[in-house]
This record gives C-alpha cells, structure tokens and sequence, in this order.
C-alpha cells in the first residue's frame, strides 16, 4: 500500500510542478485612445498594427500612406512627446465596402495588444470593384512595445 502511495504522490508532485513554476500573468493595462483618421484607401498595403513614436516615423509613414494622392497632403500635428500614433490596417481588399474598426488598444506585458473588427460588404452589397485598403489612425498615449494586432472578421449589415 505504501508503494501506491509514494507512486501516486510523485505523479502528483510531476502534475503540479510546471504550475508552480509558471510566471505570473502580465498586467492588462488598456489604453484609451481617439481616432484620428480612418478610410479605405491608403498607401498602405500590408496589414497589422504599426506604432510609430517619432516625427520622422510619422513623416515616412505619411508619404506612404498618401502615395496615391496628388498633391499628398501635409500630415496632421501630433506631440510625441505625449502621444503616440497608431496605424491599425487591413491590407488590400478587392472591392469597395470594407472596413476596419479598433475595439481595444491595451498594454499586455512587453507588447501592445490591438482589437480589430474588419467589416465585410453585406452579402446583397453593390460595392465596386476596386483594390481598397481600409485602416485607422489612432493617437494613443506615449507608450512602448511591438504593436500585435488580433483581426476579428464580421459580414457587415449595413
């Protein structure tokens, strides 16, 4: 009986062991943010999430974003002593009626964790057949970290 015993404990200790020495959990901490901008059209052809944190970031991302418009507009005024910009994008789509909309920007330990809804044409949608780029551009406060974004799908009801 002892032997079952002794068996059983050690199978336990070897169970509960990788628990006991798991870190703990990275603080969760949400950021509030506004929009700055946000459309369908855009330089821009990649998807994810960039935080840009300097003027000369945002000059580079600016021209990029704008490349297709002529004259390219002057980029909007931001102080990156307080915020940061964040672009939050959906790569191309083949067809007008996309868009992207941020549910959560937080701060998840090291990262920036972004929450997306990209909206799809309603099925019965007359949308035309052009390559879009939906995105937004978000002022965050002046924050640190890889920006990773998670993409929710939805069919869009308007």
């Amino acid at each position: 009986m002892r032997k079952v015993a002794v068996k059983y404990a050690s199978i336990l200790c070897l169970l509960l062991a990788p628990a006991a020495c798991r870190a703990p959990a990275p603080e969760v901490r949400t950021l509030p943010y506004e929009v700055l901008l946000q459309g369908s059209l855009s330089g821009e052809h990649r998807a994810g999430a960039t935080l840009i944190e300097d003027r000369s970031e945002w000059q580079v991302f600016w021209r990029r974003h704008c490349s297709w418009r002529i004259p390219v507009e002057a980029e909007p005024e931001v102080d990156f002593a307080k915020h940061c910009v964040l672009v939050v994008s959906a790569g191309d789509e083949p067809s007008a009626g996309w868009s992207i909309e941020t549910s959560s920007v937080a701060h998840d330990g090291e990262r920036l964790l972004v929450r997306a809804v990209l909206y799809a044409p309603a099925e019965d949608a007359l949308e035309a057949q052009l390559s879009t780029q939906p995105y937004q551009i978000l002022l965050v406060e002046r924050t640190r970290g890889p920006a990773v974004l998670e993409l929710d799908q939805r069919r869009s009801t308007r």
